[in-house]
């Protein structure tokens, strides 16, 4: 298949253009790897399944910056394969985020971006033929005032673009807008009332509808010691541009974090939405800028044009001390979308990872996730687990060896589509730093 790979340049360009006469305020740390995979079944089929030594080589890095006049943070990954069955790909992903103060305290400048490794056919199985690059740049100023004593005013003007490398229902060209009032009532806590509007048209509006929506909702935020709280209540509105169809529902967010003592932390998120793949896409660019990516990991977002309700629960727990670090997250969610309603799911699952330092130089990892998913309208279940362990060796300050096991096993309704799938992974990387 052909690959007309989305392009994803304009925001490193416009930190480099930035960043002249300011290279010492830059930091870059990156990673080299290179291995051999052993896949018992690279297409995921219940009956004669192709197996593959497949030969990788990959690049991981993160680019920052942090200064009063620009805030800068990329990350980025690339992978080669080379299969004997199959034609050899190159994949990659490019979160970053990049923030200029133009006039500190009054205008700033805000650039975003998400490219990432998304399926085709969400329902087929991952393969070397159902992947696709889908990419989505959000770009504005954001003008702050004063209203009066203590009451801060914030608008906001974004333009959005989003391409998908074969689903061109996906592609559309965005206006938003924002305003918002910030009261700080203390120095722990602030309200905020505000009003969104985004206006969206897609390319082809013979599959895709278009819509403008609006938002209004308050916010109220507490940040202590051992204890954050986020809560967001409002309603929203999608009121599409073909007719006098509308749709309206609440707006409800929580997210509450609670450290009980240094090792011990809880995360409870909760969400009623409106969202649709794009918004989805640029909601996670923050959480995406931390580490450096050693690989180009698969999404799971539903690719097309539809919006769709969200209600998701999920409860998180992390123990960390010296030499263990133990993550745990059940979750429940639903979605309900507006046009393409096979998409319709009821899902629950579990995220489950360990790391252990067994020696200064030896660490050994463990992962398993668990995902359910009914489609109402389709009347297909599948239950999806992951699990896997890999034992890593520092052999010095840059380079590092690696062993990785895993397994892939699929269950579903629909007759033929069962699959087991199992990994070795051998692979070596030098780190910068």
């Amino acid at each position: 298949m052909g690959r007309k790979r989305v392009g994803a340049t304009t925001i490193v360009a416009t930190m480099l253009a930035t960043q002249c006469g300011a290279a010492s305020a830059v930091q870059l740390d990156y990673l080299l790897n290179a291995g051999v995979e052993r896949n018992d079944n690279l297409l995921l089929t219940e009956t004669d399944p192709v197996s593959e030594n497949i030969l990788r080589a990959g690049i991981g890095f993160l680019l920052s910056e942090e200064t009063s006049a620009v805030q800068t943070s990329i990350t980025g990954s690339a992978e080669y394969r080379n299969y004997d069955a199959f034609p050899d790909a190159v994949d990659g992903t490019l979160t970053g985020r990049l923030n200029w103060n133009a006039v500190p305290e009054r205008l700033s400048f805000t650039i975003e971006d998400n490219l990432a490794l998304q399926s085709i056919n969400t329902l087929a199985a991952d393969s070397p033929g159902n992947r696709q690059q889908v990419n989505v740049l959000s770009l504005g100023p954001t003008l702050f005032f004063d209203l009066a004593r203590g009451l801060k005013g914030q608008a906001e003007l974004r333009y959005i673009s989003s391409d998908a490398e074969v689903t061109d229902e996906f592609n559309s060209q965005r206006l938003g807008l924002a305003l918002r009032t910030v009261k700080e009532l203390s120095t722990t806590s602030r309200v905020s009332l505000n009003l969104q509007g985004q206006r969206v048209d897609f390319d082809n509006d013979i599959v895709a509808r278009d819509y403008t929506r609006y938002d209004v909702f308050a916010r109220y935020a507490r940040n202590l010691a051992r204890f954050e709280i986020g809560l967001d209540a409002g309603y929203s509105r999608l009121a599409y541009r073909d007719g006098n169809d509308t749709r309206s529902e609440p707006l409800l967010r929580a997210d509450l974090g609670w450290s009980p003592s240094e090792r011990h932390r809880l995360n409870l998120r909760a969400s009623r939405q409106f969202s649709d793949a794009a918004t989805d896409a640029l909601a996670g660019v923050e959480d995406a800028t931390a580490t450096v990516p050693g690989t180009v990991l698969l999404g799971d977002a539903v690719v097309n044009a539809s919006a769709y309700e969200e209600r998701r629960l999920s409860l998180g727990y992390v123990f960390t001390n010296t030499r263990l670090t133990l993550t745990f997250e059940p979750y429940i969610n639903r979605l309900d979308y507006v046009d393409s309603n096979e998409f319709d799911q009821d899902g629950h699952g579990a995220i489950f990872d360990l790391s252990v330092h067994l020696r200064p130089r030896l660490s050994l990892g463990m992962f398993a996730t668990l995902e359910n998913i009914a489609y109402s309208q389709l009347d297909i279940k599948q239950e999806t687990r992951r699990y896997g362990v890999h034992v890593r060796r520092d052999w010095s300050r840059h380079w590092s060896g690696r062993i990785e096991w895993s397994r892939y096993e699929r269950r579903s309704t629909v007759l033929g589509e069962d699959a087991d799938q199992n990994l070795l992974y051998l692979s070596m990387t030098y780190y910068n730093r």
